[in-house]
């Protein structure tokens, strides 16, 4: 995640060449279906310590036996999790799931740069957690950026695992060592594209400022899909990634040289955890999973072979499956805990 993978330039080219070197070997994605129209949730917000309105939808029960906090990653926007929205409700129309928005992304407010940080992230999910679930068990989820911030939260608010939190999914993320990721190119290709992102980042933000929208194009999506991923799936990630503005994206590029939260893992050993990632993700790659389930007891590591970064999208129903068995897990733990108490 360390790079933008919305800029449309350099390091987008170059990612494009490797991918089309190998483009023969696979079959062409299917053209895209008639998109699904996004599921209707209940909207509200939840205001930050800082006073920023964080767009917040729930679906469901409303007296649920357990609620699904799900977040999104850099640059999208909980938008991208409509599918396990879907999937979760009609297996277990018990549940409530919320999904939100972070700060600077999607429907919520922006954020000065001093506040793009993980750190930040991190007291705003917990801000989420407490308001939309006041009580009852909860099992969050993040992918990328968002499974951070699940670590973030993990780091500042240990009082609520194990009672509130009972279970935790990261999916295509990482605890650190993001400088060190390649993207998939040559690693002096990808030291120069490390250094040429600040700099197209801050052009795009004055090309906005003077009303010139961002470029997002297919290259794009080449950095975060496989090549036989569903062509209706990338293009909504494209029209999200449209969405997100120039500013967002160089606002939170710094944080994730700085994140390096394996430490705070230890928090979640006695949670049961889901750690789902594709072998070709090229941003968080698979190496950076298979540490956060290793530094987990409780987790169960699902590997999708072929799949990208957009992991939940490539393999709905599979992730889907494993979110619901979590649930069922940590509930099944949580009142085995509770049975016990004297």
């Amino acid at each position: 995640m360390r790079t933008s993978i919305t800029i449309a330039g350099a390091a987008v080219l170059a990612a494009g060449a490797a991918v089309a070197r190998r483009r023969a070997a696979r079959p062409a994605p299917s053209p895209a279906a008639a998109p699904e129209p996004p599921p209707q949730g209940r909207v509200r917000t939840v205001t930050t310590e800082d006073g920023l309105e964080l767009h917040v939808e729930e679906f469901g029960a409303e007296q649920p036996v357990a609620t699904v906090v799900l977040a999104h990653g850099y640059v999208q926007s909980s938008r991208l999790w409509a599918g396990q929205v879907r999937d979760l409700l009609a297996a277990r129309p018990d549940l409530r799931v919320v999904t939100y928005d972070h700060r600077g992304h999607g429907r919520s407010g922006p954020t000065t740069r001093d506040r793009a940080t993980i750190e930040v992230l991190g007291r705003d999910m917990a801000r989420v957690v407490e308001e939309v679930a006041p009580a009852g068990p909860v099992v969050v989820a993040g992918h990328s950026m968002g499974g951070m911030t699940l670590m973030a939260l993990a780091e500042q608010r240990p009082d609520l695992l194990g009672e509130r939190v009972v279970g935790v999914a990261f999916v295509g993320t990482s605890s650190g060592g993001l400088d060190a990721v390649t993207y998939g190119l040559p690693r002096p290709v990808a030291r120069v594209v490390e250094k040429l992102l600040p700099v197209l980042n801050e052009r795009a933000v004055r090309a906005e400022r003077a009303g010139r929208p961002r470029v997002v194009g297919p290259l794009d999506m080449k950095l975060i899909f496989s090549g036989t991923a569903d062509a209706a799936d990338v293009a909504a990630a494209m029209d999200v990634h449209r969405a997100c503005s120039a500013e967002t994206v160089a606002a939170f590029l710094p944080t994730f040289s700085d994140h390096d939260r394996a430490r705070a893992l230890e928090a979640l050993a006695e949670v049961p955890a889901l750690v789902a990632v594709g072998d070709a993700d090229r941003l968080c790659p698979v190496e950076h999973s298979r540490a956060i389930a290793d530094a987990l007891p409780m987790a169960e590591l699902a590997v999708y072979p072929g799949v990208g970064h957009m992991v939940q999208l490539e393999r709905r129903a599979e992730v889907s499956r494993r979110l619901l068995a979590l649930v069922d897990r940590a509930l099944a733990r949580a009142s085995a805990s509770v049975d016990v108490v004297p």
